[in-house]
């Protein structure tokens, strides 16, 4: 983790950074760099009941304001239900699409979310859908 604090970057990403602008800005780069995508066939539709979850437990955490008891790995997610939700949707899109890059960021931020490396905001209903405001 040395190493990540002497890089410039950002120590807290904003929800629509994470969970929209990077992930398109990479499916982008994937689609024109010709990475080879996931060899999993017709499994890929398993990322829609894993997206679905993702898009549950954001909605569940955003409306119950809970938090999850658990203590063990990953119990800084468990504090952020919203956010290990957005990161589970990115799983289930990353399979939809077969995107190898997507996997891997959704990999990446689950690892930096359940360290003190990098803090993600929770995503915000009203802030994604227009006119809430």
């Amino acid at each position: 983790m040395a190493l990540l604090d002497r890089l410039p970057l950002p120590r807290r990403l904003p929800s629509r950074l994470w969970l929209l602008t990077l992930p398109s800005a990479l499916i982008s780069f994937e689609r024109r760099q010709k990475v080879p995508q996931l060899p999993i066939g017709k499994w890929r539709l398993s990322g829609i009941p894993v997206l679905a979850t993702g898009i549950a437990l954001t909605v569940w955490a955003t409306r119950e304001n809970g938090k999850i008891p658990y203590t063990g790995p990953g119990s800084q997610l468990t504090q952020k239900p919203a956010t290990a939700g957005g990161i589970v949707a990115l799983a289930g899109v990353a399979l939809l699409l077969r995107s190898t890059v997507l996997a891997g960021y959704s990999g990446a931020l689950l690892l930096a979310s359940g360290t003190d490396a990098v803090a993600l905001e929770d995503p915000d209903l009203e802030g994604f859908v227009p006119g809430n405001r």
